[in-house]
């Protein structure tokens, strides 16, 4: 009887540690899912909130390419992704424009609640553990939603994919 007990006993709680450990899994990250055109909602550099100049222009995330477009200019930036990482570990360098390229920067990124999310350290720094921007850490954190596609950049994105 005490066999039947223990053999009863050791299948429930296999049972419940497969539950509790499919309840642990976290969701895979979806790179297509941050491919769009994205527009900065807030935003913190080294712990301040950034100006409202940062929300103004359009953030346009492609494959392997984000491009900046604000009243300051278009920045062009190749960036390659870990989703092995958690966080997911994305590494940027700036393409464009000249007096910039070859900039680096070591960031994470998320896609939660429909938004991306991406913290780095613009001065090549260490790349952030956490989400979060002080300005002991130096970090830029910015929070973006979905944004309205205007003509040109969907025309852009056309040329590109050619």
């Amino acid at each position: 009887m005490s066999l039947i007990r223990a053999l009863v006993l050791g299948v429930g709680l296999t049972v419940v540690s497969v539950a509790a450990a499919d309840d642990k899994k976290e969701t895979k990250f979806d790179a297509a899912k941050i491919v769009g055109t994205w527009k900065v909602t807030e935003g913190k550099k080294a712990g301040e909130k950034a100006s409202d100049d940062a929300g103004k222009g359009s953030v346009i995330i492609a494959k392997d390419t984000i491009t900046l477009k604000s009243d300051m200019g278009t920045f062009v930036i190749s960036y390659k992704l870990d989703a092995g990482k958690s966080p997911v570990e994305v590494d940027m360098e700036i393409q464009e424009p000249e007096g910039f390229k070859g900039t680096k920067a070591k960031g994470i990124i998320a896609h939660e609640d429909g938004g991306v999310k991406l913290c780095y350290h613009p001065m090549g720094g260490d790349r952030p553990k956490a989400f979060d921007s002080t300005k002991d850490n130096g970090n830029y954190l910015f929070l973006m939603k979905k944004g309205e596609e205007k003509k040109e950049e969907k025309k852009e994105e056309k040329k590109e994919e050619k």
